[in-house]
């Protein structure tokens, strides 16, 4: 994939736009699962999560049902995009707690649909 689409996708705005199309098609959320975007409404443990990834330039997704609450974290890897040619997010969820319940790489295929990547 050229470096300078590749850069240009790896801006903040386009990488959310990428991580919220693979929340919204690639995760198993709940049909009830709604989108925070105020991180000041974030329980302090996921507020000190989204602080931390924001200072390392990764961006972040927060999704929520009347029990159960999700955050993603997410950067674009170049140098795996290049690689296969495609955006890949390298992404972390976290529990409500704060603590890593999962870490991986994502890429969707030409028509959207998003696979994790075998690591």
């Amino acid at each position: 994939m050229e470096t300078r689409r590749l850069r240009h996708i790896q801006q903040p705005s386009q990488t959310e736009t990428l991580l919220d199309a693979l929340i919204t098609r690639g995760y198993m959320l709940p049909k009830e699962a709604f989108q925070i975007r105020d991180p000041n409404s974030l329980p302090a443990q996921l507020q000190q999560v989204v602080a931390r990834a924001t200072e390392e330039g990764r961006v972040w997704s927060c999704w929520a049902t009347s029990h159960d609450i999700w955050l993603f974290t997410c950067e674009m890897s170049l140098p795996l995009s290049r690689e296969r040619g495609a955006p890949v997010l390298l992404v972390n969820r976290h529990a409500e707690t704060g603590e890593l319940t999962d870490s991986s790489s994502w890429t969707s295929d030409p028509h959207g649909k998003w696979r994790r990547c075998a690591d």
